[in-house]
């Protein structure tokens, strides 16, 4: 008798450990670090497969970024909350950034920056500037 209830309890055990491991919860995979473009005077943003690629930059001061429409559907590009503080106005709305079309911002300040699609809510990025050595 005490082996059966040890049994049963093993596989009791044993099915809840199986069921815990085939979650239904997604993996969450660890974005890929800022790409490093400081030295460049202008750094170009691609928006294609309703991503912004790449998603995150390091850039100086001074330097100008120019995000392109590669998608066949319009985007925008806006401040990822109405309070940052980007320096001057920010943003290309969908119709002005339509497929093939681009918008550019110059940073004039240190700091760190994200920007969204609003349209495609997934879509975001970062640019982080930093001050010239």
């Amino acid at each position: 008798m005490k082996r059966s209830v040890a049994v049963v309890a093993l596989v009791a055990c044993a099915l809840a450990g199986a069921a815990s491991c085939g979650s239904s919860r997604p993996k969450v995979t660890p974005a890929p670090p800022p790409t490093d473009l400081r030295g460049h005077k202008q750094v170009a943003i691609d928006a294609v497969l309703d991503q912004f690629t790449p998603a995150a930059v390091i850039v100086d001061v001074g330097t100008k970024v120019t995000w392109t429409n590669k998608d066949a559907i319009a985007h925008n590009v806006e401040k990822s909350a109405d309070a940052l503080d980007f320096g001057a106005k920010f943003g290309a709305d969908a119709s002005r950034f339509g497929p093939a079309q681009t918008y550019s911002f110059t940073f004039a300040k240190a700091g760190t920056f994200f920007y969204t699609c609003t349209i495609h809510t997934l879509m975001s990025g970062k640019v982080e500037v930093v001050a010239k050595a």
